[in-house]
């Protein structure tokens, strides 16, 4: 068990296995966090489902940092089923 089980967190940003956030998600969860992910646009949307898989992530979002309703969107989104983010 890691030092942060039981926490949950969003990442944003990932592209590639080789993305800044691909290895802060990988250090999240091998330290036990929740992951709830988002991908930029249907380009993504495959890759990033495969990679939560990898991190049996539950919840997996559309969210273009640049559009001010999407961020709303995942926030709605995510109070559905967490109580919060850590």
């Amino acid at each position: 068990m890691g030092f942060l089980a039981g926490k949950k967190v969003l990442i944003v940003g990932i592209a590639s296995k080789l993305s800044i956030a691909t290895g802060i998600a990988n250090a999240f969860f091998r330290e036990g966090a929740e992951i709830a992910l988002t991908y930029q646009n249907e380009k993504l949307k495959k890759r990033v489902e495969g990679f939560g898989e990898q991190w049996n992530s539950q919840i997996i979002l559309p969210c273009d940092v640049a559009i001010d309703d999407d961020i709303t969107n995942v926030f709605g989104e995510i109070s559905k089923v967490w109580d919060g983010i850590d």
